[in-house]
């Protein structure tokens, strides 16, 4: 393994791989709403119908472009991770965390570090790139509380 990372190092938050299955999802969802749009013998959709549809298109494509262009970045005093909804933790409030991590599926499956602030706050921040995973599994390695002196 090599030299820890320090400074500020930013990467994907997900895979190509995963970013790819999205794709082919979300194209498979255009399909078969093509496909049962244009069935014969089926009527046209009704106003409301047609409002809840698209904004159940708009909202899948939303996420689309998030797990396509989120970016996770990491320093010394917090984490931060881009998207529909920007997530933001200072190193020092982190009460808790978890990496969870599968060794063989990285090329599948993101690693992720879950995070707990306080007693309610919990955030999930993912990482596809090397540089990023280590600082990640450099901060679940260290303590974070010195034991109480007496």
């Amino acid at each position: 393994m090599s030299d820890p990372v320090q400074g500020s190092v930013e990467g994907r938050s997900f895979t190509r791989c995963s970013q790819l299955l999205a794709c082919l999802m979300v194209l498979g969802v255009f399909w078969q709403g093509w496909l049962a749009l244009n069935q014969p013998g089926s009527e046209p959709l009704d106003r409301t119908t047609s409002v809840l549809l698209g904004l159940g298109l708009l909202s899948l494509l939303a996420c689309l472009v998030f797990i396509l262009t989120s970016r996770t970045c990491i320093d010394d005093t917090h984490i931060r991770q881009t998207g529909i909804w920007p997530r933001k933790v200072a190193i020092a409030k982190i009460s808790q965390l978890k990496m969870i991590h599968v060794p063989r599926l990285t090329w599948l499956i993101a690693p992720r570090l879950v995070v707990r602030t306080g007693l309610t706050g919990w955030y999930v921040f993912h990482a596809a790139e090397d540089p990023v995973i280590q600082r990640f599994w450099a901060l679940s390695l260290r303590p974070f509380a010195a034991p109480p002196k007496n």
